[in-house]
């Protein structure tokens, strides 16, 4: 173990190498976020020739953290074997990732993984060591070729398109722009121990089509005129189809009257 690794750093020329592929590549994973394909250029796009051929277009492909591409007008053809009369096969097109260890050789195809014909289709096992950790291959499924009988019947996309930084802005500037505020107000009895159910006035938002962002409480005031010292929180499940208010405290005593709960509902 050798600790802490520099990387973005100068070392003496008469110094052996010290900055290797997977170094680069846990960086990558980390500003990348993951497997997948770059939206630039045509996205590794899929388009079916033939029944034994299969065309991926340009793109930039992420297997942890590794990149590989197809350049700007270059395509690769994958071959697919062909089917069977009366049954099923699930092929999967690959990127593989594959290294004999640190600083070692490493290899990047784009591969078919023939699948098991017959009269339900199941897709080939995909290998998925976590190169991180010092994982030796990882299998990016980028496509599964569904055939039945002699004939391709569908290509599904099976990566997930990782967006830019710019477009990810535009997105959550778009985002932040449509952002609507609705204010819920509730009137109960006084008490040391207070819990409120908005789930209804939620659910209204989200049968219209809105998306709940976040949900702060507001304001608690007396009829009574008094201050009401409370700790308030919202208790939500994760699809906010149960939403509570709750307030407690020690200072009700003798403040009588009611108190009005407000809550905040952020949505777009």
């Amino acid at each position: 173990m050798s600790g802490l690794k520099p990387i973005t750093v100068n070392t003496p020329t008469a110094d052996e190498a010290h900055i290797y592929a997977e170094d680069d590549a846990s960086i990558y994973l980390s500003m990348f976020g993951g497997d997948g394909v770059s939206t630039n250029g045509q996205s590794c796009k899929a388009t079916v020739l033939s029944n034994n051929k299969v065309r991926i277009a340009d793109g930039i492909i992420c297997v942890g953290g590794h990149f590989a591409r197809i350049p700007y007008g270059d395509y690769i053809d994958c071959e697919i074997k062909n089917g069977q009369s009366g049954k099923k096969r699930n092929d999967i097109i690959v990127a593989r990732f594959e290294t004999t260890g640190t600083g070692g050789i490493d290899t990047y195809t784009c591969e078919v993984k023939k699948g098991t014909a017959g009269t339900v289709a199941a897709d080939p096992e995909i290998t998925q060591d976590d190169l991180y950790k010092a994982g030796k291959v990882r299998e990016l499924p980028l496509y599964r070729v569904k055939i039945e009988g002699l004939s391709i019947t569908a290509v599904e996309q099976l990566f997930t398109l990782r967006k830019t930084n710019e477009e990810l802005e535009k997105e959550l500037a778009s985002l932040n722009s449509n952002k609507k505020v609705e204010c819920f107000s509730k009137t109960v009895a006084t008490n040391v121990d207070l819990l409120v159910d908005f789930s209804a006035e939620v659910n209204s938002i989200i049968k219209n089509g809105g998306k709940i962002i976040s949900a702060i409480p507001g304001s608690t005031t007396n009829s009574n005129n008094g201050l009401v010292y409370g700790k308030v929180a919202i208790q939500a499940s994760s699809d906010w189809s149960q939403v509570y208010v709750r307030c407690n405290t020690n200072y009700y005593s003798g403040l009588g009257g009611t108190t009005t709960i407000n809550l905040l509902v952020i949505y777009v």
